[in-house]
Order: C-alpha cells, then structure tokens, then sequence
C-alpha cells in the first residue's frame, strides 16, 4: 500500500512539474510581442534560432555540471534561468533583451529536460516498473501538451497588459519548482562520477556508446526528424494571424493543436505494437498533411494541422519510448544529452526553414518544405531502417565501459 502511495506521489510531480513547466501564458504572445517592437520575419527566426544553439553550445558543460549537483538541484537551476528570461523581456524589450532571454531559455532546456527523462526513466526502473514507462511518459507528455494548450488562454490576458502574463508565467515556473522539490524517489543515491571525467571525456564516451548501439542511432535519427520538423510552437501565433484570426484569440489555434496533441499521447501506449511499415506510412502522412495545410492555407484548413499534430504525437510517443528502451542505464543521462544536442542541431533547421517562408512572403511556403521533408524521411525509413529495432523491446548493456575506466552517469 506504501508503495503504491509513493508511486503516486512520484507520478504526481512528474505530471505537475510537466504541467506548470508548460503553462506559460508568454507562449503565444513572445513572438508577437517581439515583432511588436521591431522584429522582422527573418529577425524573430534568428532570435529563435538562439535558443536551439545556446542548448548545442552548452549541453555537455551542463550535463558534466548536472553529474556533479545532481539531476533535481540541476532542474531547480534551469527553472530560475528560464524565469530570468521571461523577466528581462518584459524589463528590456529590445533585440539583445530578447535574444539573452532566449539564450538563457536554451540553457534551461539543457539543465531540465535531459535530467528529468533520465531522472523519470531511473526511477521507474528502480520501482521494476520498466514496462509502465510508455503509459507514465503518455501522462507526462500529455501535462505538457494540456499545459500548453491552456497557456492559449494567455492572449486573452493581453487585456490586461503583458506584465501581467510575464508575472502568471514566472509563477507557473515557481510552481513547477515545488513538485520537482517535494518529488518522492526510491532510486539509488546519485554517485558522482570521479573528478578525472571531464566534458571532453563525457563527450567521447557518448559517441563511442552511441556508434556502438546502430539501434539507438536509427530510432534516435527517427525520433529526432518527428519530434522538431511537425515542431510549429514558435510560430502558431503568427500563422494564426496570416490566416485570419485576430491577436485577442490567437492562443484558439495552439490550444486546439495541443489538444490533440494530448489526445494523441494519452492513448500512444495502446499502439505499442505497431508494426515499423505502419510508422513509416504516418510519418508520410503527417508530411502530406502539412504540405496540405499550406496550399490551402485557411483557417478552415486548420483541421489538417490539427490531425497532424494528433498522429506525430504517438509515432514519436513510440520512438522516444523504445529508444529509451534500447538505451543502457548507466549512459542513460549522456546518450539523452547527445539526443539533446540532435534535436536543437534539427531546430536550428526547422527555424531556417520557416525563416526562409517568411523572406519568400508567407509562413506557409516553409510548411511545406518541412512537409516535404516528412515524407522523405518516412519514405527513408521504409527502404533502411532494420525491422529488429522494432522487434527488440530492450538492450541493455553494462559492457560498455570508457577506456579510462570512468563511470559517466
């Protein structure tokens, strides 16, 4: 029975902190705010092309410092940095404002997210609840999609003037904090690893793990592609604009798109059978969907976003899932930095891309190259990618040990 109460207590934190992480009424307000005070098209892709690229510049520093302050101390720390960028904006709304805020913001996402993944994964590990991994991580992505959805709402405080929405924003992320403190765990001690590991070292042992596992490196590459190129986030409220919708109601078209995007996660583990021809056929599908979207390019058209969004989140459910299936525990927390550094490297192209629509005239010729590109990608994998990585539920591998003989946690 105590264990029972401990798990869902544990769980409760993992879909709080998600939750109130997510629940930022800035969402769908930033960009707009940002070309509100002079941003162009090009310049709001630069700024958001920042973020990506403070992640790739200090991903291995962080994650080497996370080894040594712990993976809950190393996500208190990314929650105040992200605080601080909110702040700066609305303190010093010019274009270097922006862009430390956004730097601050990619360092945060490299405190946070590969700390809690393998803080999440550990844990359940340590509860021989392995197996739970896919439903508990369906809740958590589906906290983070609600807490998305409901930050729509942020357009609405717009009435009330953006101080505001910054002030509900930083207290969102304080919340946050408390379930990440009070957060219940049953896993080891973290040991730190010897003081002789330093980044370069933590940096060659995950490419030498990694080209060790081709199984890790497909699903790694599959997931990648999904998770960043179906990624519209960022630019929801100036689509919603160019296709109609007023800036009061802007925040409409990511709450419906989030919404199934919560539908979509939730019932991802139901579908964790799927054979690999029908998860390269929806990845195809996602891609047309798009490229269907922006010849239309209505807001009657939003349906198709909309079903995108819904089939992406479980394909990516079950790819992020088996990867961290196919992932060995003691490298768990450096192969998801490495996962990390991918997905930024992979944004930095998602902003070109639609960067690059916007200097063409609307958003929507950078949909549809990055519907193009789905489907490449989905027609790749069906001529490469090796059936084993589907049919294998785990490798785990505790033979992979550093030439000096170092344990990178």
């Amino acid at each position: 029975m105590e264990n029972k109460k401990s798990l869902g207590r544990f769980i409760t934190a993992v879909c709080g902190y998600s939750f109130f992480n997510k629940m930022t009424l800035l969402t769908p307000l930033y960009a707009i705010f940002m070309q509100s005070h002079g941003v162009s098209d090009i310049e709001l892709s630069w700024l958001l092309m920042l973020y990506p690229l403070a992640i790739l510049a200090t991903q291995m520093p962080i994650t080497w410092l996370t080894s040594r302050i712990g993976r809950r101390r190393a996500i208190i720390l990314g929650q105040t940095l992200k605080s601080i960028a909110f702040a700066l904006w609305f303190i010093w709304p010019t274009y270097t404002g922006f862009a430390i805020g956004m730097c601050l913001w990619g360092m945060q996402y490299a405190f946070t997210e590969p700390a809690f993944d393998a803080l999440m994964y550990d844990e359940l590990a340590a509860r021989h609840l392995r197996r739970a991994y896919t439903r508990v991580l369906g809740w958590r992505r589906a906290a983070q999609a609600l807490g998305a959805a409901l930050s729509a709402f942020g357009s609405l405080m717009m009435f009330f003037g953006y101080g505001w929405v910054t002030a509900a924003s930083v207290l969102a992320l304080g919340i946050s904090v408390l379930f990440i403190a009070g957060m219940h765990l049953v896993q080891p001690r973290f040991i730190k690893p010897p003081k002789t590991v330093g980044i370069r070292v933590l940096m060659r042992t995950g490419m030498r793990v990694w080209l060790m596992l081709p199984c890790v490196q497909m699903l790694m590459m599959l997931s990648l592609m999904v998770a960043n190129f179906v990624y519209l986030d960022d630019y929801l409220s100036p689509i919603a604009l160019s296709i109609g919708l007023p800036v009061e109601y802007v925040g409409a078209l990511p709450f419906i798109l989030m919404g199934c995007s919560v539908l979509g996660q939730n019932i991802a583990y139901k579908f964790s059978s799927l054979k690999n021809r029908t998860i390269h056929a929806a990845i195809c599908t996602v891609g047309l969907l798009f490229a269907l979207f922006s010849v239309f390019y209505s807001l009657w058209a939003a349906w198709m976003l909309a079903l995108a969004y819904f089939i992406a989140s479980i394909v990516n459910m079950l790819l992020y899932s088996r990867m961290q299936d196919a992932i060995p525990t003691r490298y768990r927390s450096l192969l998801l930095s490495l996962y990390n550094i991918g997905s930024n490297v992979a944004y930095v192209m998602v902003c070109l891309i639609i960067g690059l629509g916007g200097e063409l005239g609307s958003w929507r010729y950078g949909i549809l190259m990055m519907g193009i590109i789905l489907i490449w990608t989905g027609v790749w994998a069906a001529l490469f990618q090796r059936n084993e990585c589907y049919a294998t539920p785990a490798i785990h591998m505790t033979d992979i040990v550093p030439q000096n003989g170092t344990n990178c946690i």
